[in-house]
């Protein structure tokens, strides 16, 4: 079994992160779906003592790239163990597609048209190429983040499709992927 923590849309709050050390018992990793924007929050996620890799959001700011670069996985493809791996988007549909139900992809973004993309008044304000990606490489899990109106879980061919909502409101989620590929979601708030 791995279980994930993740979490997106901190948008500065550091306050919330000591309060995950409860939840830290049996998690492998945490990712992040971007939107941190202030970088000592990855450096802080870190101390929790797991894997952290993140993907930027639109609110964060291109020159911290650098800076952030051992958690950054964007376009990259990481082995997590128990025969699973994690991508973060925007990748190469080629450099992914023989991973198939092996593979977690980690995006700020959500696929368009979706439980998890729907903004206020119920427009859907998802990525389209995000959906494309997911339709055309079939992953098992694609954890997002962005829309903060619509934490969720949505199943798009197969793959699902996890918002937790944003952390700046102690919003996470944590999923459970058993040896078996059997997934299990529990959407938490601090």
């Amino acid at each position: 079994m791995v279980k994930i923590l993740h979490i997106s849309d901190a948008h500065g709050e550091r306050d919330l992160i000591d309060k995950l050390k409860n939840l830290m018992g049996t998690i492998d990793i945490i990712t992040v779906g971007g939107d941190f924007e202030d970088i000592g929050i990855l450096d802080l996620l870190s101390k929790l003592g797991k894997p952290v890799y993140a993907v930027l959001g639109n609110m964060d700011p291109l020159g911290i790239r650098v800076r952030i670069s051992k958690y950054l996985i964007e376009g990259r493809i990481i082995d997590i163990g128990k025969d699973l791996y994690l991508a973060g988007y925007p990748i190469e549909i080629k450099a992914v597609e023989r991973l198939g139900r092996k593979l977690i992809v980690l995006s700020h973004y959500p696929p368009y048209d979706c439980k998890v993309d729907m903004a206020w008044g119920g427009r859907h304000i998802g990525s389209k190429a995000v959906r494309e990606f997911i339709e055309r490489a079939k992953p098992l899990v694609m954890l997002t983040g962005h829309v903060h109106e619509s934490p969720g879980i949505d199943d798009i061919g197969g793959t699902v499709v996890v918002n937790p909502g944003p952390f700046y409101e102690g919003r996470y989620a944590i999923v459970h992927i058993s040896e078996y590929g059997a997934i299990k979601v529990e959407l938490g708030r601090l």
